[in-house]
């Protein structure tokens, strides 16, 4: 466990996952980004929201845009932000607003493999992270964020490329 300890976090493309942890009574947050690990005293909703709000969106609005997308499913990935045109999606393993929900972002994950417990996620930096999460079930989210990304890259490219009278905060 990092010793690391801080009030507050802002999600971006070197944020890896958000984990829940116990803290006594309250729940904090174990980040791990590009740099290091470190403990947030907030929950991870709370830094989700905050991220949202601090880079131009909310996390309502996110979960609209996704339900736009995908229809009325649960455990929606969502686009935190964009960073030069490319969309920071973060995909949940829980229901969102389970206590036991981790975030992992999209660009982090590098392999999903099966274990007794659940699945391992191997992130970015070679770190491997067993949760117990059904194999079928992390694929599919990994699947959905995927899918989403391609999505709001096209929808990029033909903005771009002036190739579409769509004009979507416009319906």
């Amino acid at each position: 466990m990092p010793s690391n300890y801080a009030n507050g976090y802002l999600m971006s493309f070197n944020t890896y996952l958000l984990e829940p942890v116990p803290h006594g009574s309250k729940t904090f947050t174990r980040v791990i980004d590009k740099h290091n690990e470190l403990i947030i005293t907030r929950k991870p909703m709370h830094i989700l929201r905050k991220s949202c709000i601090s880079l131009g969106t909310t996390y309502e609005a996110a979960k609209y845009s996704a339900k736009r997308f995908f229809g009325n499913q649960h455990k929606l990935p969502i686009v935190v932000a964009y960073d030069y045109g490319f969309p920071c999606i973060f995909l949940p393993t829980y229901s969102p607003n389970s206590i036991h929900n981790i975030w992992i972002g999209l660009h982090a994950i590098i392999n999903i493999k099966p274990s007794k417990l659940g699945c391992i996620v191997t992130l970015k930096n070679n770190q491997d992270i067993e949760l117990p999460i059904q194999y079928a079930s992390i694929s599919k989210q990994f699947v959905n964020a995927s899918m989403l990304y391609k999505h709001y890259m096209n929808e990029r490219k033909e903005i771009r490329e002036n190739t579409t009278h769509y004009h979507p905060f416009f319906e």
